[in-house]
């Protein structure tokens, strides 16, 4: 569904109870693996750079618009 170098909105803990986990982040996509799944970079300065590279299910993901 998602396409390489897309804009997405990541959602990792949607049913968290805390705010800051459930809000999503912007990010992009590295890298379509099949499966529904993706690399993606997330777009996060307060994620530790060697944590922002990901793999993740697409329904983890949204558009960005």
């Amino acid at each position: 569904m998602y396409k390489l170098d897309e804009w997405v909105l990541y959602d990792q803990f949607p049913n968290s109870l805390s705010e800051r986990l459930k809000r999503p982040k912007k990010a992009v996509i590295l890298e379509v693996l099949g499966e529904k799944q993706y690399i993606i970079w997330v777009d996060d300065p307060s994620i530790e750079v060697e944590r922002r590279r990901r793999k993740v299910n697409e329904e983890n993901l949204k558009p960005l618009n």
